[in-house]
């Protein structure tokens, strides 16, 4: 038999900050093994069943969600497309009229020193001589729809 050789420690070397992290306070505590020669572990059953519901859980409300947000989105376009309308029908009731139009049928926005004016006549048949005679810059064509509000078809960009 062979003498075995103590050798000593250097406590200095020795990371006691890493080796906490190494062990637990209460051992018997823990939910899986911590020990060398601890009763080994594997994923059950159950835990791989949960695993995958939990990834098709989540897929299947990632996917809802993307739906939700496109429709809302959708949504958003045609509150924004009703907003404007009313704010060019609102303009365009506002100006003066001598007719009573019909829905369906175009109609011409002019601008002229009194204000703006709703005219069943276009810019060509109104001749650009008189369009500068009667002081009239045209601003859009606008149809009058079935609900009553104007469709803006062509403008002048500014």
């Amino acid at each position: 038999m062979s003498k075995k050789t103590k050798k000593a420690i250097d406590v200095e070397l020795i990371d006691l900050e890493k080796l906490k992290t190494l062990t637990s306070e209460n051992p018997g505590t823990e939910s899986y093994p911590i020990d060398k020669g601890g009763v080994s572990f594997s994923p059950t059953k159950e835990g791989a069943i949960k695993s995958r519901a939990f990834k098709v859980m989540d897929e299947q409300i990632g996917m809802q969600m993307e739906n939700i947000i496109e429709q809302i989105q959708v949504l958003k376009n045609q509150v924004e497309a009703l907003q404007e309308r009313r704010l060019i029908s609102e303009e365009i009731y506002r100006s003066k009229m001598s007719f009573e139009p019909i829905p369906g049928k175009d109609y011409y926005l002019y601008d002229s020193p009194q204000g703006k004016i709703l005219s069943l006549l276009s810019p060509k048949e109104w001749g650009e001589k008189n369009l500068k005679k009667r002081s009239l810059s045209f601003l859009a064509q606008a149809r009058l729809l079935a609900d009553c509000t104007w469709q803006i078809k062509n403008e002048i960009s500014e």
